[in-house]
């Protein structure tokens, strides 16, 4: 087996040159998790029925075989320390084999420590960066990978396992050299993935898992992403995946490598990740703007992050689990015979082909339920309350920055005197913006500017519409009771008078949309709909107003 192992002088000579002298300020944020559930699901690749083998879960609770955006904001609870991210983050687990027995590894505290990056070169905020589209989705790794193939980069790219222990044999594959990963500090081994920031705009296709994602280069911005992959660049998401050892201690040898991934793989090399987008809209998108905490201490309650009230304490975060929906056994208290579902051992070094005869596991779900594409209508865009809206808009998937589908829209003028709209009016600094009327937003990409300027308790259509004309727009839409959008031109809608009925989280005597729908405002009373589909929206995050 190939380990590609660094040895620990050179492994000390690394970290002295790493560690910082003193605390450093950069563009980046970490959290931990608790694990929400083991089993084998995985609604990015087996919608609808049991995966072909066993994952740890954390993240939102709505977790299931089949999942969309929607879903995950129906969360009651995360099992991550930041309460917007009702995302889910999925791996394999890892199994201890000694005697053609398998024991599931238990993870250690921090189990799953989560890095978002979103910084240039000199540690400052990469103002490029956008947050993920509603529904989008991602994999990071191969499971079918047996061998250095060159694909995960040299230890610490993409790809890395690390025993943590005196030793701190590193490799991008299972690492030897140990016989124990044991030390005054955390201790344990761990693997370390990061996931690729660069999309070409496509949704995620389960028989090309990374046909839309790529690696950027090492250049700032959207520049740092090669071509098709410069629809967006979002932050890096990186998770270390902590295991406790200990109990193995004494049952193997420094040359041995007794582990092996619940897919059948004793090489390390197919360990992978998933991750299915769950963030409350606008709450991650703000937080890359100021959250420079680096490795500083700074709290993410502060309100460069995400502000007092947004972090839950250990208890709570432990306390979100779900039970299992497989019923299987996965050798989480006694040896196992095989591993659970259908994963005999493939040492490669070629890679990974699906056994042959293997029984098919038992579905769990409505096949029929699949997961749904990138910014779904089936969820509105309340970023606290999910709901269905009221009148469907179908979409396509497409990049949400600069291109959507063509989708032909009604066009003309809405009639002010059905607005329905209170307030009337609204004074402001260019003038008396007046009620436009109640409009559909297409959500895919959005009507009425890409992504919320605003968002919060504090929402009016009065204080939205100061805001919009603060920086020069021409329309000003609320949505959803919490939402302000503002833009100049209102794109793949349609007037839909009487159906914004949502107070506005700041003022109920005012109405701000509803799910999917815009109260719209502009100067003289009048939106002039546009079929056009194909331009950059620029976004301006002012934080509180």
């Amino acid at each position: 087996m190939l380990s590609n192992t660094i040895n620990a002088p050179a492994l000390a000579c690394l970290a002295a040159l790493a560690t910082p002298a003193f605390a450093q300020r950069a563009a980046y944020f970490t959290f931990g998790s608790s694990a929400l559930v083991t089993e084998s699901f995985d609604p990015l690749l087996s919608p609808g029925t049991t995966s072909t083998h066993v994952h740890s879960v954390i993240g939102g609770s709505a977790f299931s075989s089949s999942m969309d955006f929607g879903s995950t904001q129906s969360s009651r609870c995360t099992s991550v320390d930041i309460i917007a991210d009702k995302s889910n983050y999925w791996m394999p687990n890892l199994y201890f084999h000694k005697d053609g027995k398998f024991t599931r590894v238990p993870e250690v505290s921090p189990k799953h420590k989560v890095y978002y990056k979103f910084g240039k070169g000199d540690g400052s905020p990469d103002l490029e960066r956008s947050e993920f589209p509603q529904g989008f989705r991602m994999m990071a790794g191969n499971s079918n990978l047996r061998s250095d193939d060159g694909s995960m980069g040299t230890p610490g790219n993409q790809l890395n396992w690390q025993c943590h222990g005196s030793g701190g044999q590193r490799a991008t594959g299972f690492p030897s050299g140990f016989t124990s990963c044991n030390s005054q500090y955390i201790g344990g081994l761990a693997a370390t993935m990061r996931f690729p920031s660069c999309w070409n705009g496509q949704d995620f296709n389960k028989d090309a898992p990374m046909a839309h994602m790529s690696y950027p280069t090492n250049r700032d911005g959207i520049a740092g992403c090669p071509a098709p992959f410069n629809k967006a660049r979002f932050a890096e998401i990186m998770i270390e995946y902590w295991l406790d050892t200990k109990p193995f201690d004494g049952q193997y040898g420094a040359n041995e490598v007794p582990w092996v991934l619940s897919n059948g793989d004793p090489t390390g090399y197919g360990f992978h990740m998933d991750f299915l987008n769950g963030w409350q809209p606008g709450v991650l998108a703000k937080a890359m703007k100021t959250c420079n905490a680096g490795n500083t201490g700074l709290g993410l309650d502060e309100p460069q992050c995400f502000g007092a009230g947004s972090i839950q304490s250990g208890t709570q975060k432990d306390a979100c689990t779900i039970a299992p929906s497989v019923n299987e056994d996965i050798g989480a208290t006694n040896p196992l015979n095989a591993l659970p579902g259908c994963n005999p051992i493939q040492p490669g070094p070629g890679l990974a082909t699906k056994p042959a005869n293997c029984a098919v596991a038992g579905k769990v779900a409505d096949p029929t339920s699949v997961a749904a594409p990138v910014a779904s209508t089936t969820a509105a865009s309340d970023p606290v309350t999910t709901t269905a809206p009221s009148d469907p808009v179908t979409t396509t998937p497409s990049d949400p920055v600069t291109t959507a589908p063509s989708d032909p829209a009604p066009s003309g003028t809405s009639d002010p005197s059905e607005s329905g709209q209170s307030p009337a009016s609204v004074k402001s600094k260019s003038g008396v913006w007046k009620a436009a009327g109640c409009f559909r937003d297409a959500l895919n990409p959005r009507s009425l500017g890409q992504q919320p300027e605003w968002w919060g308790a504090q929402i009016t259509s009065s204080n939205c519409v100061e805001h919009c004309d603060s920086i020069g727009a021409k329309y000003a839409g609320t949505e959803n009771g919490g939402q302000c959008f503002c833009g100049n031109q209102l794109n793949r809608s349609a007037s839909v008078p009487g159906k914004c009925t949502a107070k506005c989280n700041g003022d109920a005597s005012e109405i701000c949309g509803g799910p999917a729908l815009l109260s719209v405002y502009s100067l003289d009373g009048t939106v002039a709909l546009s079929k056009r589909t194909h331009q950059r929206h620029s976004r301006h995050f002012k934080g509180v107003l």
